[in-house]
């Protein structure tokens, strides 16, 4: 055997070519050492399992290992690995450190951390487990390193290793956590994220067990209900409810746990700790655990309470409105564009027409209404669309009634004409008053137009409001072109218009009665005085207030002397 030759080498070697097996004896012949040196040397092949060992009675016969190496073994690990000897050189890297490295393995073996490839892990803390493991002592680490522009995260563990010869070693084992780490921040960012959702929006959530208990309820409890998410834990919906109301959650929860599925929205009435009603709009979706069994559901309550309150006056308010609606005295019908039929009509149309509400929804307006209502009422939107104002029409029927008749658009959010409103006003008697009151204004302006006097009406403010013919022909103007102006200003004389003026205030306020007769003078329009004597009378309305005054004259010969006696007129 040369000097130089690895005795534990020659020994693997003559296993190798007696597959079969070999004694102590029969390797101390083949490599040339004596059978205790050889003894000796196996039991270090052992100790390493490069060699196995089998007992035949007394003879032991040793095998070439079948095990795999513990080179290979590393190599098969995706952590980081690496052996260092007594003085921290690598003695052994698998491939998956060297991947990391970017080197290969002959550029790492045999090089202390800090000179190699590696001395990214050349840390103070690292340093010093290294020494603790070369003392047989173990440790763990968690480590956070920068490489170019990524943060990496390692669980280190420092394993004390004993090697063939029996110097001490330590092997370093890195699992790469990045990714746990980086999902447990993400966790963690959507927990906050959760949790801050769950405490701002204005919505309460509740998680519901299967025994009805709460297991969770988030902070918007204190404000929509004033309790604590503490107090309301491990009690039950019904706990807060009044009892009329409690039976029937108890029946909606029955149904829920029967058949978990997501449920759209339901009402509960829950009670403030003030004792006031607050009405939740509850949808829930079943909970399951990680094995799908169902758990429970998780209620999202919305406090709907002043929406509730407002739609119940909103009804109210249509019912009112329906009320006024079907009882005024006039018609009233509904229109629907898109159908072109009716499909609302009010008690007076059920009166005027002799048809009932019902029978006339769902007809066209021939179908329903006398030949000329039909006419305006079946042209459509015919000369309404695109208008705000209601088109008018006043038509008289063949049985000599008169209606006045309107058409209201009605639009619905996007613009589009949906509706007309019509609205039918019998004004048969009021045009009856009326021709009857122009008769008689008739018959009176003509009563002042043949006397033979001059006739005046003087509004409280001074304004004419009326002179007769003869009156203008006294005075020098054309028929209604004194209406408007002032009586003072324009016919009484200079002389005696204040002093006139202030009487006629007088009689005005209530003050004084008129004399029975006076004279006055006035001036005509070429600026000429007449003396006129008068008779006048005030008009008062019904709270007595003065409103006008209406004077009758009749022209007088001149006297200078009784022109300073003029009273108002």
């Amino acid at each position: 055997m040369g000097s130089t030759t690895d005795p534990l080498s020659l020994l693997l070697a003559a296993l190798k070519e007696q597959p079969r097996g070999m004694s102590v004896s029969d390797l101390a012949a083949a490599v040339g050492i004596n059978r205790n040196t050889v003894s000796r040397y196996l039991d270090v092949l052992l100790v390493a399992g490069q060699v196995e060992m089998k007992t035949y009675g007394k003879a032991k016969v040793f095998y070439p290992s079948q095990r795999v190496p513990i080179a290979a073994m590393l190599n098969f690990s995706s952590d980081l690995v690496l052996v260092l000897d007594r003085d921290r050189r690598i003695v052994q890297a698998n491939d998956a450190i060297c991947a990391f490295a970017g080197r290969e393995r002959d550029d790492v073996i045999g090089k202390s951390i800090e000179t190699s490839p590696l001395a990214a892990f050349d840390h103070p803390l690292i340093r010093s487990r290294i020494t603790d493991a070369l003392n047989g002592r173990e440790a763990a680490e968690e480590l956070r390193f920068l490489r170019h522009s990524d943060e990496l995260f390692f669980r280190v563990k420092f394993l004390p290793t004993v090697f063939n010869d029996g110097t001490p070693g330590v092997t370093i084992i890195l699992e790469n956590i990045t990714e746990a780490r980086r999902a447990e921040e993400a966790l963690r960012e959507s927990e906050s994220l959760f949790r801050s959702l769950v405490e701002n929006i204005s919505d309460l959530i509740l998680n519901v067990e299967g025994d009805s208990t709460f297991s969770y309820v988030s902070p918007k409890s204190m404000e929509i209900l004033g309790y604590t998410p503490e107090e309301m834990l491990q009690k039950t919906p019904f706990d807060f409810m009044p009892p009329a109301d409690a039976g029937k959650v108890r029946e909606q929860f029955d149904a829920l746990f029967a058949d978990p599925r997501p449920r759209v929205l339901f009402e509960w009435t829950m009670l403030h700790r003030d004792g006031s009603p607050v009405i939740l709009e509850v949808s829930g979706t079943p909970i399951y655990d990680m094995i799908g069994d169902f758990t429970g559901y998780r209620m999202v309550c919305r406090d709907v309470t002043d929406r509730a309150r407002a739609l119940k006056r909103v009804a109210q308010w249509k019912s009112f409105l329906y009320s006024v609606v079907n009882n005024i005295p006039s018609m009233v019908f509904v229109r629907e564009i898109e159908r072109d039929m009716f499909v609302f009509a009010n008690k007076a149309a059920e009166i005027f027409l002799g048809v009932t509400r019902e029978e006339m929804a769902g007809k066209r307006a021939d179908e329903i209404f006398p030949q000329e209502m039909a006419t305006f009422f079946a042209d459509g939107d015919r000369g309404i669309a695109g208008r705000s104002a209601p088109v008018e029409a006043r038509v008289s029927l063949s049985g000599g009634r008169t209606l006045m008749l309107k058409k209201i658009p009605i639009y619905n959010s996007r613009g589009v004409l949906k509706y007309v409103l019509g609205i039918a006003e019998d004004i048969t008697d009021r045009v009856s008053a009326e021709n009857r009151l122009v008769a008689e204004r008739d018959r009176a302006k003509g009563y002042l137009e043949a006397a033979g006097v001059m006739i005046a009406v003087i509004g409280a403010n001074g304004t004419i409001d009326l002179v007769n013919r003869k009156g203008n022909e006294i005075l020098g103007y054309a028929e209604g072109e004194l209406t408007g102006k002032n009586w003072f200003m324009t016919v009484v004389p200079e002389r005696l218009r204040e002093r006139l003026q202030r009487n006629f205030q007088r009689l005005v306020a209530g003050g004084v009665e008129p004399p029975h007769s006076e004279k006055s003078p006035v001036v005509t329009r070429d600026g000429r005085e007449r003396q006129v004597i008068w008779h006048n009378a005030l008009l008062r309305d019904t709270d007595g207030r003065v409103v006008a005054m209406v004077s009758s004259g009749e022209e007088i010969a001149e006297d200078p002397d009784d022109q300073e006696h003029a009273s108002c007129a």
